[in-house]
């Protein structure tokens, strides 16, 4: 049924020629690598280049990001960033022979990637002056509460009974279900692209008064309780959110993919919690022996970061227990 639908109306072939989205999972690239191996009008997305917003004029070429070498909660989100640019006349310059031209390259279909690619696939619609103002309140709503959820990693205290609260879970329910479930971490470029064909389908839905809403399923279990510090398993999609009302100020969320290896998340509320989270990417770098020049290891901003995206870490849970401890106790 799903593919039936896809075929009536699928968003990611809009524009086609103008705008092509290239899904690339678990890729990560330097900008200079970026500027070396993608054509010319190329955008990159949360992550695929990592470290922080660049533009190379010449191109030209566009890095949205807002993960690593900045300060996370003064950073806006990458959706952010490109509604932003957007209205400033972004596709003033992504243009070939009159008509717009942007290759969107991105390794994964989070909320923050998705609702990126649906404002650059509409940037018509949103710089529409004469755009309905209910169309464009509910644009900038959802734009301005991803924003928070993201620099926040899904912590921000938003009432998890809101409206919006509910209504932005089922339009990102195709990712979140897919993430607890743990399918994510080996998912192809035409799965990914299928997560992100399905929310830009809720997004124009909600964008056209049509959206539904969900409760949040906000389950975690509490595998261990340090100093200042808890690790956990996420079991329902917004588990976050319930995390700093229960108190948990700084935790590290485990994941065990399917070939053995595990998926960890190190976050705090804010950069003055004492959770040395940089530290401790740098610790299991040299643990783990990964290199300062491989673009896939532990790292991120100052309040969020992880393990390496596509080859995960060997450190089973009780390891990196053990190496926070002796690090957080020093």
């Amino acid at each position: 049924m799903s593919l039936h639908i896809h075929k009536i109306y699928n968003p990611l072939a809009i524009n086609k020629k103008m705008i092509k989205l290239i899904a690339e999972p678990r890729i990560v690239k330097t900008w200079k690598q970026f500027c070396k191996e993608n054509p010319p009008y190329s955008i990159a997305l949360d992550g695929y280049v990592t470290g922080p917003q660049r533009y190379d004029n010449k191109g030209p070429r566009l890095n949205l990001n807002h993960h690593e070498g900045v300060n996370r909660l003064s950073t806006l989100s990458t959706s952010y960033q490109a509604f932003i640019r957007i209205k400033l006349g972004l596709f003033k310059r992504f243009k070939e022979n009159q008509e717009e031209k942007a290759f969107i390259y991105f390794n994964h279909p989070d909320q923050d990637t998705s609702l990126a690619i649906w404002l650059l696939k509409n940037h018509k619609k949103v710089n529409n002056k004469n755009i309905n103002p209910a169309v464009l309140a509910r644009i900038e709503k959802l734009v301005e509460t991803e924003n928070l959820l993201d620099i926040t990693f899904g912590t921000y205290p938003f009432n998890p009974n809101s409206d919006m609260m509910q209504k932005t879970a089922w339009i990102f329910q195709p990712y979140t279900d897919s993430r607890i479930s743990g399918k994510l971490n080996f998912i192809n470029n035409k799965e990914i692209e299928n997560i992100v064909n399905r929310i830009l389908i809720r997004i124009d839905n909600y964008v056209n008064g049509k959206g539904k809403k969900i409760r949040l399923d906000t389950k975690y279990k509490i595998i261990y309780s340090g100093n200042n510090w808890t690790m956990i398993k996420e079991i329902g999609g917004h588990a976050r959110a319930k995390l700093f009302w229960d108190g948990i100020k700084a935790f590290v969320s485990v994941e065990k993919r399917q070939d053995g290896k595990y998926i960890y998340t190190l976050g705090k509320t804010a950069p003055f919690i004492p959770f040395p989270i940089q530290r401790l990417h740098e610790r299991f770098n040299k643990i783990e022996r990964i290199s300062k020049k491989d673009t896939d290891r532990w790292g991120g901003g100052d309040i969020i970061g992880g393990s390496p995206r596509e080859k995960g870490s060997r450190l089973k849970p009780d390891e990196v227990i053990k190496i926070i401890n002796n690090l957080v106790n020093q």
